[in-house]
């Protein structure tokens, strides 16, 4: 049987930014589950000023029991970092991190520097951010045509200081063999947010399968849609899923 799959977005935006890949999934007959962090749909600053990157873990981890099977876990940057814990805490079929933070400080590139200085002051401090839509299109939406960085726009979110401190801080490590699921890595050639060297230190450290695809940080485009979502279910037939059967892809 093919395992559900939850989808961890990132940083700054919203449950619906899976909203094609979902298409893509459940076409080929997946369960899909794809939840927004707390108070990121609508954004909710007073609740964001609060919220903590375990209250994120523990959100997903919530999501995750409503699955009727160990699912395969998606995540995306920040919500990469979520899911390498969630995965930790659960019984899950597999991981799949696109563009993950570490769990663990650095890997930044120096030309995302001065869009974090905007940040220093209420991350340090722990209050509610609200997004640069500038740094989004410089940084990570700068790949992607006219209308997918408008659709991304306009899904934009406010996002919690706290959260953004611990993963910018090291502050959720993870112990080695924790994750005892299989685990795969996808990052971008274009990445403006981090080195190359992250994703390959993630893959060494859980022994992962890592696999490289032109585009910016998001992984996003229309036509990366298919050779990614193609590299994921073979993934998952192989290794994830020993039982899975193939269905159409289209």
């Amino acid at each position: 049987m093919k395992p559900p799959l939850l989808f961890i977005h990132g940083a700054f935006t919203r449950a619906k930014r899976w909203d094609p890949w979902l298409a893509y999934f459940r076409a080929a007959g997946f369960t899909c589950l794809a939840p927004s962090l707390p108070a990121h749909d609508p954004p909710d600053m007073a609740a964001l000023a609060r919220l903590t990157f375990r209250d994120y873990v523990d959100a997903m981890i919530a999501a995750h029991a409503t699955l009727s099977a160990p699912p395969v876990i998606i995540g995306s940057s920040m919500g990469g970092l979520v899911a390498q814990h969630v995965a930790a805490e659960t019984k899950s079929s597999g991981l799949v991190l696109i563009s993950s933070a570490p769990p663990w400080r650095g890997g930044g590139k120096i030309g995302a520097v001065p869009y974090a200085f905007l940040y220093a002051i209420p991350v340090a401090a722990g209050w509610a951010l609200t997004g640069n839509k500038n740094a989004a299109r410089k940084l990570v939406l700068h790949d992607l045509s006219p209308e997918e960085q408008d659709f991304f726009l306009a899904i934009f979110a406010d996002e919690s200081g706290k959260a953004y401190r611990t993963m910018v801080t090291g502050g959720a490590p993870m112990v080695p063999g924790a994750v005892k699921c299989p685990v795969l890595c996808l990052s971008a050639a274009d990445d403006r947010l981090f080195k190359p060297v992250v994703a390959e230190r993630i893959a060494d450290f859980y022994n992962a399968k890592h696999l490289i695809f032109p585009g910016g940080h998001t992984l996003a485009s229309r036509a990366l849609r298919e050779p990614i979502g193609r590299a994921i279910v073979d993934w998952i037939e192989k290794t994830a899923s020993p039982s899975f059967q193939p269905g159409a892809i289209v």
